[in-house]
């Protein structure tokens, strides 16, 4: 059976060479850039992970506030629901991190000391978004001198990442369009040229099922070598290029389940989801184009 459907196969990339063509390349170039898509929306989302894990606000004291209202701030803050963890630097630990910063420089170690060095809160969130909200609740409070963060650092990053959700949803969502209408190019075209083949098959007797078999099997064998082709190309990508530039050995499942799986995993998945896809979309669009051009 299977072998009749790629002779048919076969006979039509023959008669039709250039539409065979074009919805290879279309078909490989949607399945492209969906996974470039699920990939940036992957890394971004585990970069923002990382940052959420690092980023903090570093809460600085006046020298005369005294310590136990700073320990006061630091237990109450780690009551707050947004807040990961929060570190109490005091003066001493300050100027130990400074003197080891700055091991190579005696000069200027000779003229500091741990009196001038402020006391400090350093206080991550769980969230990004977080941050800016905690920074101006502490600026309200007397004793603090100065309040650090990277603020631009963070909007910046949230802005870009989603531009690129944007832009790359709506990519992935004309390639989609594209490719669909594609299939249907090609299949009414096969209908046309094969017009009077499908007339004598009818009234020998064949089924409506026998006749449009193999056009289905055509467009579904067109959408999984697509895919495949692009799941080869992305992991290559990914794995040789992306993941070890980045640095990531792990990355978050799809972006937005909290949970981490190695980068190898998610090359291997993103190529299943992909060629499933592939699979889905020259059913369909092959079944789209049987019920408008074949008319029984």
């Amino acid at each position: 059976m299977y072998s009749k459907l790629f002779e048919n196969l076969k006979t039509t990339i023959a008669r039709e060479r250039l539409l065979a063509v074009s919805t290879f390349v279309v078909m490989t170039l949607t399945f492209l850039v969906l996974g470039l898509f699920l990939g940036v929306v992957v890394l971004t989302q585990t970069g923002i992970r990382q940052l959420e894990e690092q980023a903090q606000v570093t809460v600085f004291f006046k020298d005369d506030y005294p310590e136990a209202n700073i320990l006061d701030l630091q237990t109450k803050a780690k009551t707050d629901s947004r807040v990961l963890d929060v570190t109490y630097v005091s003066k001493e630990q300050a100027f130990s991190i400074f003197s080891e910063i700055n091991k190579n420089e005696p000069l200027l170690l000779e003229s500091i000391s741990a009196s001038i060095l402020p006391a400090s809160l350093e206080i991550k969130t769980k969230r990004l978004g977080d941050l800016s909200a905690i920074a101006g609740e502490f600026e309200k409070v007397d004793g603090v001198e100065e309040i650090k963060y990277f603020r631009d650092v963070v909007e910046k990053f949230k802005f870009w990442s989603t531009v690129t959700y944007v832009v790359g949803a709506t990519l992935v969502l004309a390639f989609f369009v594209v490719s669909y209408a594609v299939i249907v190019a090609t299949l009414h075209a096969v209908i046309d040229s094969k017009g009077v083949e499908y007339e004598i098959l009818k009234l020998v007797g064949a089924s409506d099922t026998y006749v449009k078999k193999p056009l289905i099997f055509q467009g579904v064998v067109f959408g999984l070598i697509s895919a495949v082709v692009a799941s080869v190309v992305l992991f290559l990508v990914y794995t040789l290029v992306a993941f070890k530039f980045l640095g990531f050995s792990q990355v978050l499942l799809f972006g937005f389940i909290p949970y981490k799986i190695n980068t190898l995993v998610f090359s291997g998945m993103l190529g299943a989801v992909l060629i499933a896809s592939g699979g889905v979309l020259g059913y369909f669009g092959s079944l789209n184009a049987l019920k408008r051009y074949l008319k029984y």
